[in-house]
């Protein structure tokens, strides 16, 4: 009888470090899983990061070019404006000045697109 008691108690051992053994060896890959998962989404979370600030700051570019090209076309059509009343004065022709002027302020509008 001591016998089956003796396996009995050897089983029991075995059986118990056998599971803590297990246990801890999967326990410790399914925490490194999500470790690894969580590494991974956020090197993808600072990629997408990166490559947003980089469109944010392709788009600031192009809204300084647009800007600097808005102000140029002003700054022409001031010139043509200012042109026309020097011929428009010399020429006594008050109104084709006034309809030039009225044709700049819709050319101005309509493809140049200012205010």
């Amino acid at each position: 009888m001591v016998r089956p008691f003796t396996n009995n108690l050897i089983f029991d051992v075995l059986r118990k470090e056998g599971n803590e053994f297990f246990f801890s060896f999967v326990g410790e890959a399914l925490r490194q899983k999500p470790q690894e998962e969580v590494a991974k989404a956020v090197q993808e979370l600072r990629k997408e990061v990166k490559a947003r600030g980089e469109t944010i700051e392709t788009l600031k570019g192009r809204i300084n070019l647009m800007e600097k090209q808005q102000n140029g076309k002003e700054r022409e059509i001031d010139l043509l404006r200012q042109s026309l009343r020097i011929l428009g004065g010399s020429s006594g022709k008050n109104k084709a000045l006034s309809s030039t002027t009225r044709n700049l302020t819709v050319f101005k509008t309509k493809f140049i697109g200012c205010k």
